[in-house]
């Protein structure tokens, strides 16, 4: 098979952050270095990287063709699709499928993988004098995982509400090699456990389509943005402070680089973005490990729990409100309930541990 350049962000999105169609300004962020006239054809693209579904390609193709030209009209119209649309069904399918099929997506499950691998492994390694440790366990196509789900993924995330900003100050809107973003900023200060599912309650989605404009999907039931509790989906902004909020979570979301447009003009740039590259988490991926237990058989069993922690910021966006009822809800409740409001499967929201349940005391935490 002769290897192909395979995009993960599509070319076409690129180019609405590009001067010429061609080139972009990017920042590296483990260089700390802004890049001008970078050739977008070979951002964010490995080598057979989607080889595992030959007709993958094509179908991605396919979407993108009809995407690019709803971001076309919504730029031009400063709206999005009717509700209820296909078109407002096909915004909210490639912005799924773009969280899915990243590099960004992929490495999770390199993760687990070479985690396994080697708790598996271990004790018949220490046997052959061989330490794990010296090799990196990975699945062939790592991206295949995420990317099975998306059909499940996609019905999960059709409650969620859609919202346009539009930008209208000096400061435009970046995106980066990871482009749509998970936060909860209702489940902030929960670090023992995942809110970013996309079934929990307070998800927020976020994708800019150009420097000038953004989608943010979220949870009505717990969010107010803008007058969305009037019916309207588009905000402008003209205070600065809630484009660099919404800045800061593509900064500290990518994996490799940012993107921007007309850079050139800001000598301070490269030095602003270094500042903050610095707030970017060391980790992304959490593992729980919790001692060993004997169980009915007599055999050792223990609990592995992974996850993603929230991005480390206190995200404030000034027309994005918590709604009244829901902020009722003491914190540590709300990351045990599902968007419609049910408590996830074995959730407690008394504070007490359930009849018959057992406590594991926790071996280690490993951050990936």
């Amino acid at each position: 098979m002769i290897a192909r350049e395979h995009h993960f962000v599509p070319q076409f999105y690129l180019r609405g952050f590009s001067t010429d169609g061609k080139r972009i300004t990017l920042f590296n962020v483990r260089r700390g270095k802004l890049i001008h006239g970078a050739s977008i054809k070979h951002q964010c693209s490995r080598r057979n990287f989607y080889a595992f579904a030959p007709d993958l390609e094509s179908t991605f193709a396919n979407i993108e063709g009809v995407t690019s030209s709803i971001m076309r009209s919504i730029g031009e119209n400063d709206a999005l699709p009717a509700v209820e649309s296909e078109h407002r069904a096909i915004l909210l399918m490639f912005t799924v499928l773009q969280y899915l099929r990243t590099a960004s997506a992929a490495r999770p499950m390199d993760i687990m993988t070479d985690y396994y691998a080697k708790t598996v492994l271990a004790e018949s390694g220490r046997e052959r004098g061989i330490d794990l440790e010296d090799y990196i366990v990975k699945q062939k196509n790592s991206v295949a995982l995420p990317l099975s789900g998306a059909g499940n993924v996609f019905a999960l995330a059709a409650d969620l509400k859609v919202h346009l900003y539009v930008n209208h100050t000096a400061r435009r809107f970046i995106t980066s090699d990871a482009p749509v973003v998970l936060h909860n900023q209702y489940c902030e200060g929960i670090d023992f456990q995942g809110v970013l599912g996309w079934a929990c309650r307070g998800l927020q989605v976020i994708l800019p389509l150009s420097p000038s404009h953004l989608v943010l999907l979220f949870d009505g039931g717990v969010y107010k943005v803008g007058a969305s509790h009037r019916g309207r989906d588009v905000t402008h902004i003209r205070d600065v402070r809630d484009v660099d909020q919404f800045n800061l979570l593509q900064m500290l979301n990518a994996q490799e680089n940012v993107y921007l447009k007309d850079s050139g003009i800001d000598p301070n740039l490269e030095k602003e973005y270094r500042q903050l590259a610095s707030k970017r988490p060391a980790t992304r991926m959490r593992i729980v490990e919790t001692e060993h237990v004997k169980i009915d058989d007599g055999r050792l069993s223990s609990l592995v729990h992974h996850y993603e922690p929230l991005l480390p910021l206190k995200f404030a966006v000034s027309d994005i409100t918590i709604r009244r009822d829901a902020r009722r809800r003491p914190l540590f409740e709300r990351s045990m309930l599902y968007r419609d409001g049910r408590a996830k499967p074995f959730g407690n929201t008394s504070g007490r541990v359930p009849r018959g349940a057992k406590r594991y005391a926790v071996s280690r935490i490993l951050d990936k």
